[in-house]
């Protein structure tokens, strides 16, 4: 079995913190308090790339929607240290910050709560890599994600319409995007991970992932992923299974990766020919 090469595979970076930092993903604000914006985005293996201003410079962020802070990339980390955990379950020590101002277009997010940490074997992936966007920045607008065109909105008014069909989300203390999905007739929690470039990803020590190999004839696959701690070689199994149901919406043909994770995760590339919108609002996701 060959080993593929090295390429831009990102995992959920899924960032985890003691009770004394938890408060701080509520502080800042957005200015003007009445926005709406419209820009292009790139992508890289399907992970939405957004060009923000930070410290005067105009670089590539990622968007998360599981991670729980903002990530500054910085070679040289800097402020109260906290530990933060990654999809593969590694552990690092990072940098604390308050963003004063952080600009995506004509939106300014001020004074918010991020990390910072030198993101080896990713920085090197994308060009002017600044850093991850998570929620204490998602959760104060509602994002239009034209994915096949990519287009993406910002407002603080409502941009869906009757045309989508809706995700409901599970009430959660810490707002991680949290839904139900239906496998082979039965329902499992999973995570919203826009910051994954999977499909569809359970963790190899589960009742699901037991299942699927039971039914189905997973391969071995090699592969180079990054998460918290850096790049990782693994042996991942992998399937295509013929329908998973999410909400209202079915998938068919969804690519499923079994492999040492934290949990089960739905990722950016099942909605690759979709568009999204994130209501916090209304606390859903809508699709259509």
């Amino acid at each position: 079995m060959t080993r593929t090469k090295y390429i831009l595979s990102l995992t959920l970076v899924i960032i985890l913190y003691g009770c004394s930092t938890a408060h701080k993903m509520n502080r800042g604000k957005v200015v003007p308090s009445d926005f709406n914006v419209t820009l292009n985005f790139t992508t890289s293996k399907g992970i939405m790339l957004i060009p923000c201003e930070y410290e005067g410079e105009i670089r590539n962020y990622y968007f998360d929607t599981g991670a729980q802070l903002t990530n500054i990339q910085r070679e040289n980390p800097k402020g109260k240290r906290i530990n933060v955990r990654g999809a593969s379950n590694r552990t690092i020590e990072s940098g604390t910050e308050v963003l004063k101002s952080f600009k995506i277009g004509e939106i300014e997010f001020k004074n918010t709560f991020a990390t910072n940490s030198d993101s080896e074997g990713l920085k090197e992936q994308i060009p002017n890599f600044g850093g991850t966007i998570g929620r204490p920045i998602i959760d104060r607008a509602n994002w239009l994600i034209d994915l096949p065109n990519k287009i993406l909105s910002i407002s603080n008014k409502e941009l869906s319409d009757e045309s989508f069909s809706e995700i409901l989300l599970e009430d959660n203390s810490i707002g991680a995007p949290y839904t139900m999905i239906n496998v082979e007739g039965i329902s499992y929690r999973a995570i919203i991970d826009l910051g994954s470039t999977s499909m569809l990803n359970v963790p190899r020590n589960t009742k699901l992932a037991g299942d699927l190999m039971a039914i189905y004839d997973f391969e071995d696959q090699p592969r180079e992923r990054y998460t918290v701690g850096g790049i990782q070689s693994i042996i991942q199994q992998v399937c295509t299974i013929p329908l998973i149901k999410v909400g209202e919406l079915e998938f068919e043909n969804v690519e499923v990766t079994i492999n040492e994770s934290s949990q089960i995760r739905i990722g950016i590339n099942l909605f690759k020919d979709n568009t999204i919108y994130i209501d916090n609002i209304n606390k859903k996701y809508r699709v259509k």
